[in-house]
């Protein structure tokens, strides 16, 4: 798992569409390759997994930060009242790991609908690959392009109140747990 990590996350999102888009379809069986070259959503199909073969690694690596950060006590407090593992993951682990990965999950799950532009360079119809179709047909690209920032900023902006919302509704209150331990 952890080289899978470091290679995906040193290669570019935009490898990877391009990889699924291009050469993906030419390493499967003749017959599998000719029905991928000749679906006509193929590009969105391969925009999706360009995405998440990316953003997978991210995903994973922020996971695994939240379980390894709950405090050792926790878990053999978990232990100690006679919970078997998978009643530890579900009352305790995955609770205490969610509020702390929260945060950098919101931040990545923004990043990827900002990445989504990128999808543009394999012909998949998005915001920016519509921008420029708007703007070849109707040549005002100034006002393609602003609305298109405005609408970026807008979702992005929005996706950034709820996470917001989400980690005040499971902040952990740390004076509660500061005086406990003195």
């Amino acid at each position: 798992a952890k080289i899978y990590v470091e290679i995906v996350r040193n290669i570019p999102g935009l490898f990877w569409l391009l990889f699924f888009y291009f050469v993906f379809p030419q390493l499967l069986p003749f017959g599998l390759t000719d029905i991928l070259n000749h679906y006509s959503n193929y590009s969105i199909v391969a925009g999706i997994l360009g995405l998440t073969i990316d953003n997978s690694a991210y995903v994973s690596d922020i996971v695994r930060t939240g379980i390894i950060g709950i405090p050792r006590g926790h878990i053999e407090a978990a232990v100690s009242t006679g919970l078997n593992r998978l009643q530890q993951v579900r009352y305790v682990i995955l609770p205490e790991a969610f509020r702390t990965i929260v945060p950098p999950l919101g931040t990545r799950m923004i990043h990827n609908f900002k990445n989504s532009s990128l999808c543009m360079a394999i012909a998949t119809p998005e915001l920016t690959w519509a921008t420029q179709q708007v703007e070849s047909i109707t040549f005002r690209g100034l006002e393609a392009t602003f609305l298109a920032t405005i609408f970026y900023i807008g979702v992005s902006m929005i996706m950034a109140m709820m996470i917001i919302r989400l980690e005040r509704k499971w902040k952990i209150d740390m004076t509660s747990i500061t005086s406990m331990k003195e």
